[in-house]
């Protein structure tokens, strides 16, 4: 018989406190609300036990990312990496990064710390969110959902200066007269980043648990970004995915053949 209890926001803090996680850590988190089957008090539940699990002292971090036609502004603009991420955002106290196309939401004492300057920076790169969270070792923490959501595997290619990183796309952001474009890096694809799994499985770098039907994955980022630094040093290639209908993989394939 299918599992239809529901999940509670307790749960779900306390599966993670289970883990590891500890009270004044910095827990970047990926998440699929559809994993739990039923989530008592849906997305706004699970994106405000993230926070707990963290709490008092702590910073929890979602992606908040968006890809749309109209003008970013950060109070508004919606996320289009699912459900708990766009609840996240419109919690009290969350703070956004500046970044049009890969903000990220935060909700502790280091969100402002960690965002400073992300309109300055390229989304993954050196004064990014991501590179200041790798830089102070935080949790990763994957929810029903795999590597292939783990935006943390981008500074690596940053790290390693991939040559298809020089790619660029032109975005809008509001003004108070209308909107400007602004030109970002283009990171790679994700859906080759499965491949640091089985590596890290055999380090014992992952933590697995589960909460209702939901399984979660708990790693350190620093254990994650230098096991994909170290595919990418045997294979510039080596986090594409190899998808027929993945034109920008392809795309890469030819810049490092190029280089």
């Amino acid at each position: 018989m299918a599992n239809t209890a529901e999940v509670t926001r307790e749960q779900l803090a306390g599966g993670i406190r289970a883990m590891g996680v500890r009270p004044g850590d910095l827990l970047l988190v990926h998440s699929s609300l559809s994993s739990f089957g039923r989530m008592a008090g849906g997305a706004e539940a699970a994106a405000r036990a993230l926070v707990d699990a963290v709490r008092p002292d702590g910073t929890a971090f979602v992606p908040v990312f968006y890809w749309g036609d109209e003008p970013f502004d950060p109070e508004t603009t919606p996320s289009h990496v699912g459900a708990i991420t766009e609840a996240f955002r419109k919690l009290p106290g969350a703070r956004r990064s500046l970044c049009p196309s890969h903000s990220v939401c935060g909700i502790g004492p280091a969100a402002a710390e960690m965002f400073a300057g992300h309109d300055r920076a390229h989304p993954f790169g050196e004064g990014s969110p991501l590179w200041r969270l790798l830089e102070r070792n935080c949790h990763v923490l994957l929810i029903g959902c795999d590597h292939r959501s783990s935006s943390m595997i981008h500074v690596a290619e940053e790290k390693e200066g991939v040559r298809y990183l020089d790619r660029q796309r032109t975005v809008l952001v509001r003004t108070e007269d209308g909107a400007r474009q602004v030109t970002l890096r283009r990171p790679g694809c994700s859906r080759g980043f499965g491949a640091v799994d089985a590596p890290m499985r055999a380090a014992g770098m992952i933590s697995e648990s589960a909460v209702g039907p939901s399984r979660l994955l708990l790693m350190k980022a620093h254990d994650l970004v230098e096991t994909a630094r170290a595919i990418l040093k045997e294979d510039p290639a080596g986090l594409l995915c190899g998808l027929d209908d993945c034109e920008g993989c392809r795309e890469a394939r030819r810049m490092i053949g190029e280089a």
